[in-house]
């Protein structure tokens, strides 16, 4: 497992993603996909982008680190909702999602938290609280997509609309993480480890919705949730953005 580990961080160094084309020049079912995403991709949030530069404060990194866990650790039964519908392909990979992100032996909640103390968060009341409203809003979204029928729409949402663009999100975050803030690798685990897992997991989703997509009302539905996803990951974004680093009181505490 560490060399694993050692192994996605290298890889997340020499990582480039470059950008889909735009849906009206797609020609791809996959690009179009690609492309909804984009039109509301986080990597270019005013948090990420002033992120980047090394200007974003210590606050709003422990509240990124902070809210994220919030999300996560209620997405366990997005994973079962998937799975209530959909063919054997979707649930395999569904449930490997599901327990890479929850193995005991090296919980991905266990490292978003390590950010996140690192940053000056107190984890037993991060336990113990609740997310922004924005946050709840956005976990409501997720859940509520993946008990629709078809699992498509939980797909896109869950897999497409947000677990694909970690790869281009976190090679925009990390250069800042490591030559500005200057954070042990392993308090940076969950970005390197992610670039390279959650395009394993974006790869596998883009290719079960392009076999099962099969006709133009089924790709249509898919491009809409994937779209509505990365609209409502960008409202998160806003809520961390506004409360911790803008000091705008989104939440009673």
């Amino acid at each position: 497992m560490a060399a694993k580990r050692t192994a996605l961080k290298k890889s997340a160094l020499k990582k480039t993603v470059s950008k889909a084309p735009s849906i009206r020049k797609s020609r791809t079912f996959r690009e179009q996909l690609e492309a909804a995403v984009l039109r509301r991709h986080c990597a270019h949030h005013p948090l990420t982008e002033k992120w980047a530069a090394g200007k974003i404060s210590r606050n709003a990194r422990m509240g990124w680190a902070v809210e994220h866990w919030h999300w996560v650790s209620k997405m366990t039964p997005a994973y079962i909702g998937i799975c209530m519908s959909a063919p054997r392909d979707v649930i395999g990979f569904t449930l490997a999602n599901y327990g890479e992100e929850n193995d005991d032996s090296h919980s991905h909640l266990d490292i978003v938290l390590r950010f996140a103390k690192a940053n000056g968060a107190d984890i037993a009341k991060v336990m113990a609280g609740r997310g922004l409203p924005t946050t709840e809003s956005w976990v409501r979204f997720l859940l509520d997509a993946s008990k629709r029928e078809p699992w498509i729409i939980g797909c896109a949402a869950l897999n497409i609309g947000t677990e694909s663009q970690s790869p281009l999100l976190y090679t925009t975050m990390l250069p800042a993480l490591r030559k500005v803030y200057k954070y042990p690798e392993a308090d940076i685990e969950h970005f390197w480890l992610h670039v390279e897992a959650d395009e394993d997991h974006g790869g596998r989703a883009f290719a079960a919705l392009q076999r099962h997509c099969t006709t133009p009302a089924l790709r249509e539905l898919a491009l809409h949730w994937a779209y509505e996803s990365a609209r409502m990951r960008w409202l998160y974004f806003d809520g961390i953005y506004l409360h911790y680093e803008m000091g705008y009181n989104l939440a009673d505490r």
